[in-house]
């Protein structure tokens, strides 16, 4: 039989349409070789007294600073409820795959809440200073039993370590604690990557600029930091913040209990647009 000849018009069509397909195929191709481009979703910020925050981005999440006991009325502390969730790695203390600690100030750190989490959460991760393991050492029992489940690492002062573990990035940061009488306490910055996010933490780092300059943060294009509120109190400490560090969002963090309201009021005040964290368990999405 023999073949009609197609139209002109019908064969520029078809030529659309193999064109078409044969780019969806390549793009299909490509994405399976590198794997489908995942979209940043939502970061979930969960206060926990003083400067301890769990960032989850819904898988998993970094617990920060916030693994520690009653201390003194000056600090929010967990109540018996939210403590034994986090020792006991309960909802929403369940996905924590990186724990962090800034220093050892009972604070922000307790040994025993950290070695409790630690055993009953198998796939959390410890990644804290030489100072910060040997308190373990000395004051949780069963400490051989969590023992590979922890990372030391201990930058010098201005410098960085780069640690990196089920798609999280921390880049910690070895910063001088404020205060002279506290010299020999090793504070660390972490700069915290998950969800298509970054984070700034850095415990009490001294309100002084070269503790900062020699990292160049604003490079980092950070999108959250949690500051200190007492940094926002001084001109110096706002300079810094503003200029030194240059997050998108700022969050004061470590505002006593006793005076939360006030001083909450008073940093928005003072720079409008921070944000502030006082109360056990709030939330923030980003």
């Amino acid at each position: 039989m023999r073949k009609l000849p197609v139209p002109a018009s019908r064969m520029s069509g078809m030529k659309r349409i193999i064109v078409v397909v044969f780019a969806l195929v390549l793009l299909g191709c490509g994405a399976g070789a590198q794997g489908p481009a995942k979209a940043a979703g939502k970061l979930t910020l969960t206060y926990v007294g003083n400067e301890g925050v769990l960032i989850s981005d819904g898988t998993r999440s970094v617990l920060i600073d916030g693994l520690h006991r009653e201390y003194d009325k000056d600090y929010l502390f967990p109540p018996p409820d939210v403590l034994t969730a986090m020792e006991t790695a309960k909802p929403p203390f369940n996905t924590v795959r990186v724990v962090l600690v800034s220093h050892v100030h009972l604070d922000h750190f307790h040994p025993e809440s950290v070695g409790l989490h630690l055993k009953n959460n198998p796939r959390a991760t410890l990644v804290a200073t030489s100072q910060q393991m040997a308190e373990i050492a000395r004051n949780y029992k069963d400490h051989e039993s969590i023992r590979n489940q922890t990372r030391e690492i201990t930058p010098e002062i201005n410098e960085r370590v780069v640690y990196e573990k089920d798609g999280i990035k921390v880049t910690l940061l070895g910063m001088r604690h404020g205060s002279e009488r506290f010299w020999w306490v090793k504070n660390l910055g972490h700069i915290i990557e998950i969800g298509g996010k970054k984070l700034f933490h850095f415990g009490d780092a001294d309100v002084a600029t070269d503790n900062f300059s020699t990292f160049n943060l604003p490079a980092e294009k950070i999108d959250i930091a949690f500051v200190p509120y007492w940094f926002f109190l001084g001109e110096n400490g706002r300079k810094i913040v503003r200029d030194q560090i240059g997050a998108r969002t700022n969050i004061a963090v470590h505002i006593s209990p006793e005076t939360a309201d006030k001083d909450a009021e008073n940093v928005k005040r003072l720079v409008p647009g921070t944000d502030a964290f006082t109360k056990m368990l709030e939330t923030r999405e980003f």
